[in-house]
């Protein structure tokens, strides 16, 4: 009985130090957090620090130098479920159709949508669990700039928010990039120039870039 009163003062005098600041939290690094101890600080990125997996930090500008042309690989299931996957040895990148995605100047995810996102989402969790992962969306232009800005990162968004509750992909990971018309991959000015420039990509660093 003894001993667990010991303990329970214990666990106490731990959390206390942890809330208040007579208790030198400021002391207190990530970096010396355990993985218990990390679950007490409520933050996802505490626990992957803790488990030995920093995610990856990039400069902003890293982002605007992706490779959109990178070489393919020779994944068949990616293929054949309509998702271009590309990969250089520091990013992997999905990129899918809007029609699979989203209805028009929608951004709901439809079911054939959330089918192709489970795929790529097994496809990120075979990735070193340190990579950082961004959605970016893309319209055509054919409606105005701001518009288009606002629906795609309403798109990019709601795929960054799928493969958080249904993927099961860690928030920290993630975050968003609302292209709208910017970067298209062909002209605007024909029917399959624009349904190539409305699109979803989501692109993996796994490996931190080298100075």
């Amino acid at each position: 009985m003894k001993k667990n009163v010991i303990l329970l003062l214990c666990g106490i005098g731990i959390l206390g130090a942890c809330n208040s600041p007579e208790g030198g939290v400021d002391r207190d690094t990530m970096d010396e957090a355990t993985a218990d101890t990390a679950v007490a600080y409520e933050d996802e990125r505490g626990r992957v620090e803790a488990d030995g997996a920093e995610v990856i930090t990039v400069e902003e500008t890293y982002w605007t130098n992706i490779d959109w042309d990178a070489p393919e690989t020779d994944d068949a299931a990616m293929k054949e479920a309509g998702i271009e996957a590309r990969a250089t040895n520091e990013y992997n990148i999905y990129t899918l159709d809007d029609r699979v995605l989203f209805d028009t100047d929608k951004a709901e995810i439809r079911a054939e949508g959330e089918e192709k996102l489970q795929q790529v989402a097994d496809a990120l969790k075979k990735l070193p669990p340190n990579a950082v992962i961004r959605v970016f969306g893309y319209t055509d232009a054919r409606a105005g700039a701001a518009y288009n800005k606002e629906l795609s990162k309403e798109r990019a968004n709601a795929v960054k928010d799928w493969l958080q509750n249904k993927g099961n992909v860690a928030a920290n990971r993630l975050s968003v990039g609302a292209m709208g018309e910017q970067a298209p991959r062909a002209t605007n000015e024909t029917p399959e120039g624009r349904q190539l420039n409305r699109r979803v990509s989501i692109v993996a660093i796994t490996r931190a870039p080298q100075p």
